[in-house]
């Protein structure tokens, strides 16, 4: 990462049926209405919230909202809240508290239409009441009609080469499908003849390489692997979006975090043994089950609380919209697997760490080829920390972790030292009354959350301020019987961990395709 100290970063996806929803934190947030209604106001009137709210409540069965208008009951994705998963360890409690004496209010369901955009919750999670894992997989694509429908043909181990296109009314037009076994172990090239059209479905990591692999693409990234173009659009691979996370962590003791299970093969027969026996314990949930939302602007300047809104003149949804998410783990929270530090130390430490994560970051990143070969993975280039903005509000996620953290201690809870930024590095930002030490640790630290968005985003061809890849029904722009649908066509990242949202834009495709011509 460049403008992080060229720190190497890992792209984490779920390449398996069910995609990523299969590995990740099983959590089930769609996002304020105005993250939709941002979207709305750039000329997209059928992506508001008032008209995405529907798809969300389709697909979900919640087993805490059975009577809501707004949380569904009949769906096939089982959504629910354990309010006991946050007291499993006492830190996650101590958080809470700190939080809601710093005036931040407790908010019972995040996903509520009115749900204000400050607050500390429990998250809602795609859990079935055995407290199973129900990925999209399980959800979508059950056994039966796996088995049953004819019109379905499941190809695993499978690679797209590329789509082929043939000319028609002046137009690219999706003839076929090439692709090949994804282990290599045959040479074989198979082809599937399009009838009506290809909706890519790859990730916001996979589309664009999809599309590039066939010829769609920014002309001079097509031209240097040799690929013939068939269609010049600059906006795929672009504008590569994330919620960037800086990891702040203390020492704990040993029962308040999940290193306990990594250094104690007793204590993982214990907790295997209440998972399987009662599905109860450290194996029924997920990494995170409470976040603490803010808008940055709402934070007093040294973070220590929140100033007293006042009413804008005119309405801008954007204003509504968090830009910082605090995510308490009970582990460390790096990335950086390979660093000394987190071999020697952090991997064997107890720590409970907070995610300070930048929700709505001005920096992008890209997309691009490595070769023509679809086996080669794409190079990806987060473009962390590329606009300095996002270091003021990465400071004001950082200052008020630490001054909920200062809370915790003053409360009795025994946070040791802090492990990421030590106290003599904040000590020496304060006699200097600079911030050099505090970005350091920033740039040292702060990762992606897997959160890969907008890389074939929904936007005029060549709009002015970043080039779009598809239309308002999901179309690519300048070839036909080709849409794109998961997070790559979210015109600007939403505030909520992505899962959701990517099942919603499955749902209004779907409705797309089934209305159209």
């Amino acid at each position: 990462m460049r403008y992080c100290d060229n720190r190497p970063s890992g792209v984490i996806r779920g390449e398996v049926l069910g995609g990523t929803s299969r590995i990740n934190s099983m959590i089930y947030t769609r996002s304020t209405a105005a993250d939709y209604d941002a979207w709305a106001s750039l000329g997209y009137s059928e992506w508001s919230y008032k008209k995405l709210l529907p798809y969300f409540v389709k697909s979900e069965t919640s087993l805490d909202y059975q009577n809501s208008t707004y949380h569904g009951n009949t769906g096939p994705w089982i959504t629910q809240t354990f309010n006991y998963f946050s007291w499993l360890f006492q830190a996650y409690r101590a958080f809470t508290d700190c939080a809601k004496a710093m005036d931040f209010i407790a908010v019972p369901d995040f996903n509520a239409p009115d749900a204000p955009p400050e607050g500390v919750t429990t998250l809602s999670l795609t859990l079935s009441r055995q407290r199973e894992r129900v990925s999209s997989f399980e959800a979508f694509l059950p056994k039966k009609i796996a088995l049953e429908r004819r019109n379905l043909t499941i190809c695993t181990n499978a690679l797209v080469s590329r789509i082929v296109f043939t000319e028609e009314k002046g137009l690219p037009h999706t003839e076929k499908i090439l692709f090949k076994s994804s282990d290599q172990k045959s040479d074989n090239i198979y082809s599937v003849k399009i009838n009506k059209e290809v909706i890519v479905c790859s990730g916001a990591v996979g589309s664009p390489q999809v599309l590039m692999l066939s010829g769609i693409g920014p002309r001079e990234c097509l031209e240097e692997h040799g690929i013939k173009v068939v269609h010049d659009l600059p906006g795929v691979g672009s504008t590569l979006t994330d919620h960037h996370s800086i990891p702040v962590a203390w020492e704990v003791p040993a029962a308040e975090s999940l290193t306990s299970m990594a250094t104690s093969p007793l204590k993982i027969a214990l907790e295997l043994f209440k998972y399987i026996f009662f599905q109860v314990g450290l194996f029924s949930i997920p990494v995170q089950t409470l976040a603490l939302y803010v808008r940055s602007r709402m934070t007093k300047e040294d973070s220590t609380g929140l100033v007293e809104e006042v009413s804008p003149k005119s309405f801008d949804p954007q204003s509504l919209i968090p830009d910082i998410e605090l995510m308490p783990l009970s582990t460390s929270g790096m990335d950086n697997f390979d660093d000394p530090e987190f071999k020697n130390i952090l991997s064997k430490t107890p720590i409970f760490c907070v995610l300070a994560t930048i929700l709505q970051p001005k920096s992008h990143g890209t997309v691009r080829l490595a070769s023509s070969n679809p086996h080669d993975k794409p190079k990806v280039d987060f473009g962390i920390l590329s606009d300095d903005s996002d270091y003021t509000i990465a400071r004001s996620a950082v200052r008020l972790t630490l001054f909920i953290a200062d809370k915790i201690k003053a409360s009795g809870f025994p946070l040791l030292r802090n492990l990421t930024f030590p106290a003599e590095k904040q000590e020496l930002d304060a006699q200097n009354n600079t911030t050099e030490e505090m970005d350091k640790f920033i740039r040292k630290r702060i990762r992606t959350t897997f959160h890969y968005a907008s890389t074939c985003r929904m936007a005029p061809e060549y709009d002015s301020k970043a080039p779009g890849v598809v239309d308002d029904e999901l179309k690519v722009h300048g070839v036909k019987g080709l849409r794109v649908c998961d997070t790559s066509i979210f015109p600007k990242i939403v505030s909520g961990h992505l899962q959701a949202p990517a099942v919603m834009v499955a749902e209004k495709c779907a409705d797309l395709i089934k209305n159209g011509p």
